[in-house]
């Protein structure tokens, strides 16, 4: 998901797995909808209730969404990215975080995760139509 503050900063979190500031994400639970998915993980991750604005997009371009871990693992990412606001900080996040900020699309702290650029780049760009791909 994509939290954007009424400022139209981007929340983003350092990861605590290798060190990259990324969006908060994750996967499906069994029987969980997408919505359901993305309100929960951005709870999990970084203690935010957001509201919902519609689809940005869907990412599964190889080129762009594989991502080799640290520890050797490689995963194919697929992206159901949703833009949100947040409402209210209602707890600390999971641990998955080593930090979090909020920040200008045009001033993206370093390193990226990778699968998340062309998400953060579609986000500065608005689409006005669902991005898939």
């Amino acid at each position: 998901m994509v939290v954007l503050d009424d400022r139209g900063r981007v929340l983003l979190m350092r990861r605590s797995d290798e060190g990259s500031w990324g969006l908060p994400g994750g996967g499906l639970d069994v029987g969980e909808t997408w919505e359901a998915a993305t309100r929960r993980e951005c709870r999990e991750e970084t203690g935010w209730d957001i509201d919902l604005h519609g689809l940005l997009g869907v990412y599964s371009d190889p080129a762009t969404q594989i991502h080799r871990y640290p520890d050797g693992r490689v995963v194919h990412c697929v992206g159901v990215v949703f833009l949100a606001s947040p409402v209210s900080r209602v707890g600390t996040g999971d641990g998955e975080a080593s930090g979090l900020g909020w920040f200008a699309l045009d001033q993206l702290p370093a390193p990226l995760f990778g699968p998340d650029v062309p998400v953060l780049r579609d986000a500065a760009r608005r689409h006005e139509l669902p991005f898939i791909g």
